[in-house]
């Protein structure tokens, strides 16, 4: 499969590439120092990251010195054996990879976790139509772990790697670039895809919206994200996440009763977003009761 890949530079130190739900694709991204050059995530697949290594050499940015993970689903690591560099992360990442990089890849035993609930049937269609002969996957495990942070110098611009967690991965890790104020989130605000329907829970959603506030950033990058967004953007949907979260727990288990009163608690009309966001967690409120 052969798909074109180009980085744009999102701030003074930062490129990124696109994201691509068509297999999805996750945001790739580079912080360029002086004298390293740190890479977040490693692509859903050797074509991903290779893609994302020619366009490093065509624009002559330096080869990656460290590769960081911000957690351990397939699309964010399955690449990892393209990169030369050392590969970093949180230790319950590592953790899980050790236990993947065992796993058996083939359809008949995707299909069968999927049948067992070990796996969801988005990732394993998403896996197909991206690697459809998985014969000679490779998961390669990182190569270093942390335990809560990471602190690195590249040259006149640091990173600072650190865990999160949040419902969508327990192992959730952000980037911070404080040169460029800059956040790259990965995937730690998006739902739980794995514990029945997609789900928040207030008591893991709402400390993590706590932290991502605190960071002085102007720029919020999302791996599936079409469009970075600013720091008014980020504090606007990060309201109303509250707002609806708070709606829910107050109502509790009414659909109905909770649309009703949306409207006016959010300030317009609710939308398709908004819904979405309801259902999500009234699905976390059931996973409580």
């Amino acid at each position: 499969m052969t798909k074109q890949l180009q980085l744009a530079q999102v701030s003074s130190h930062l490129y990124c590439s696109p994201a691509d739900g068509t297999t999805d694709r996750p945001v790739l991204a580079a912080v360029v120092g002086e004298r390293a050059t740190l890479v977040i995530d490693a692509g859903n697949s050797t074509a991903h990251a290779n893609l994302f290594l020619a366009e490093l050499a065509r624009l002559q940015i330096a080869a990656p010195t460290f590769v960081v993970l911000t957690h351990w689903h397939w699309d964010h690591v399955f690449g990892g054996v393209a990169f030369a560099a050392p590969i970093i992360a949180y230790a319950e990442t590592t953790s899980v990879m050790e236990k993947m990089a065992k796993q058996d890849w083939r359809d008949e035993a995707l299909d069968q976790r999927v049948a067992e609930g070990s796996e969801i049937a988005f990732c394993r269609d998403m896996i197909k139509a991206e690697l459809p002969d998985r014969t000679s996957l490779v998961l390669r495990t990182p190569d270093l772990s942390f335990a809560t942070q990471l602190e690195m110098n590249l040259g006149g611009v640091h990173c600072l790697v650190k865990h999160v967690g949040g419902d969508h991965a327990s192992d959730a890790t952000v980037i911070y670039v404080p040169e460029d104020k800059l956040l790259f989130l990965g995937d730690c605000l998006y739902q739980d895809l794995y514990h029945g329907p997609w789900n928040y829970t207030t008591q893991k959603l709402f400390p993590l919206l706590d932290e991502i506030a605190s960071y002085d950033a102007d720029c919020f990058i999302w791996s599936h994200g079409d469009a970075p967004m600013s720091r008014a953007e980020m504090a606007e949907w990060m309201q109303l996440l509250r707002t609806i979260g708070t709606l829910v727990e107050q109502i509790g288990d009414d659909r109905a009763r909770i649309l009703e009163a949306l409207p006016a608690h959010i300030g317009k009309a609710v939308d398709d977003d908004c819904v979405e966001y309801m259902d999500a967690f009234l699905a976390g409120l059931r996973r409580q009761i």
